[in-house]
């Protein structure tokens, strides 16, 4: 025993002094991470400290990470054949998205095995969690369950689905309000562009639900030198997609709390139910907002298959797509990292400001519990002085701790980082083909 009971104490010692000089070394440096830290996370480190919903997410990070490799190498090369022939349309885009078809095949087969892989190592495979009824859950009556021979509480399904017939119209509503919303943007951007090289260089903005579908005024600008070197093309074109992507956070943000309430409104049992029914709602409209002018440019919107045609949707597609994934994606991550943090870090320094003040009035009256007070007042009356300054003191110095700075944090949920991971991705394998950088930039 004594002999066991000595080799822990200097096992443990090995590992307190061998982490000693870890603690003390210097942070890795933004150009180590900006390289290497794409390619590697510390995938076990983040399980144990954050679960394996996160784990997740970075290890499809690392491994997208790691496959975009090579496809940016080949996007860049037919971009530059695109770029010095001066045609969009070039003939290696058909080999380009066989092989962006064959790249994603092998992201997702590998992926599989790579996170059967980790949820094996981190003991989640085949992993079925028994399934409560939410806290939120509201049951009309209690009944005897048949497998646990036990009371439950109980909604009878006919009642869901009334509410849904509300929910599901009016999420529909919002989506299809926002679908013409953008298509007549874009139609009329073709038309106010049009109008600004037939009138002489000059804006007019209007709107109307007639532009939608029509290709005349994609078709009346050509794709010659002289219009692609005008600054005023590309700010037309660019123009509104930036637009776009600059108000689509807030209809996502406003579409989030409308499906939220709708999900409270329904009154699913199990959190299971609940996420899948939030999923559809949020997931139908951002497919919508991120995906409907890539799509009606590529089908609808040149109508054709005249080569001069090809080319229009070809420079509207990627612009669009190229202004999603820079300008719109960088305002994203703005909204909801750098805003939350600014917000966060203001209500400390507020949070501060209280406490000095609550410090200052604290040794204010100490100091006026003076000893010619003291004999003002009694034996008990001064005690309890004392024990209330004392106590307060004790307050706010358990106040000044960084633990309560962490507690006042929101609940970290995934679920927008999940969304961003799978339109990033469906970017790349569905559009890579028009504009071939797109790998590199995501």
């Amino acid at each position: 025993m004594k002999n066991c009971y000595s080799k822990e104490k200097k096992s443990i010692e090995t590992v307190d002094s061998s982490s000693a000089p870890g603690e003390q070394e210097l942070s890795p440096s933004f150009l180590y991470r900006l390289v290497v830290g794409c390619f590697y996370q510390p995938l076990d480190s983040i399980e144990e400290y954050y679960g394996e919903k996160v784990a997740f997410y970075f290890a499809w990070l690392q491994h997208c990470s790691f496959h975009l490799l090579y496809l940016s190498f080949v996007g860049a090369i037919v971009f530059i054949c695109q770029l010095s022939s001066g045609n969009w349309d070039h003939p290696l885009r058909p080999f380009f998205s066989i092989f962006v078809m064959i790249w994603s095949f092998v992201v997702m087969v590998t992926w599989r095995r790579r996170s059967n892989f980790l949820a094996y190592q981190w003991g989640t495979l085949d992993y079925q969690e028994e399934e409560i009824a939410r806290p939120e859950f509201k049951g009309t009556e209690y009944r005897v369950c048949p497998i646990t021979n036990t009371y439950v509480m109980y909604y009878p399904p006919w009642k869901r689905w009334l509410k849904m017939c509300v929910s599901i119209p009016l999420t529909v509503g919002f989506t299809i309000v926002t679908l013409l919303g953008i298509l007549i943007l874009y139609g009329n951007r073709d038309v106010m562009l049009a109008q600004y090289f037939a009138t002489g260089h000059s804006y007019h903005i209007s709107v109307s639900m007639d532009v939608i579908g029509q290709t005349a005024p994609i078709l009346a600008v050509e794709l010659n030198k002289e219009h692609l070197r005008d600054p005023d093309f590309w700010i037309i074109i660019i123009g509104f997609p930036t637009a776009l992507g600059l108000i689509l956070p807030l209809l996502n943000f406003c579409l989030r709390k409308v499906s939220l309430w709708l999900n409270e409104l329904e009154n699913h049992r199990t959190e299971a139910e609940y996420r899948t029914h939030f999923i559809i709602k949020v997931f139908a409209f951002r497919f919508v907002c991120y995906f409907a002018a890539l799509y009606y440019y590529s089908f609808i919107g040149v109508g054709t298959t005249d080569p001069q045609a090809t080319e229009h949707g070809i420079v509207r597609v990627a612009s669009t797509l190229f202004t999603y994934i820079t300008i719109a994606h960088w305002w994203n991550i703005c909204i909801n990292v750098f805003f939350p943090l600014l917000l966060h870090r203001w209500r400390i320094y507020r949070d501060r400001l209280r406490l000095k003040k609550e410090l200052r009035k604290l040794e204010k009256a100490e100091l006026e519990l003076t000893p010619s007070l003291e004999n003002c007042l009694s034996a008990e009356k001064r005690l309890e002085k004392k024990k209330q300054l004392l106590n307060k003191r004790l307050l706010l110095e358990h106040a000044q701790a960084n633990i309560w700075e962490e507690i006042v944090l929101p609940e970290h949920d995934s679920f927008t980082e999940y969304l961003f991971a799978v339109t990033q991705f469906a970017y790349v394998t569905c559009f890579s083909v028009i504009l071939p950088i797109t790998p590199l930039i995501v």
